[in-house]
């Protein structure tokens, strides 16, 4: 049960640091074109995270199964 709740905690923090770099460019705060490359970079790169925990986690639980 420990490991759900590390996920969800871990989850919720690509959630919230997702919308804040959102929020951050939809309110015009992107100073430069390398500003905004490095915002999507970030996005991307807790998406590909976000994506492989999810796979590793159904992995485990396929494997308890």
């Amino acid at each position: 049960m420990d490991e759900i709740k590390i996920a969800e905690a871990v989850f919720r923090i690509f959630r919230e640091r997702r919308q804040g770099c959102v929020d951050y460019m939809l309110n015009g705060n992107v100073k430069s074109m390398e500003h905004y490359r490095e915002l999507m970079g970030n996005l991307e790169c807790l998406n590909h995270v976000e994506q492989e925990l999810k796979s590793l986690l159904d992995k485990q639980e396929q494997s308890n199964d």
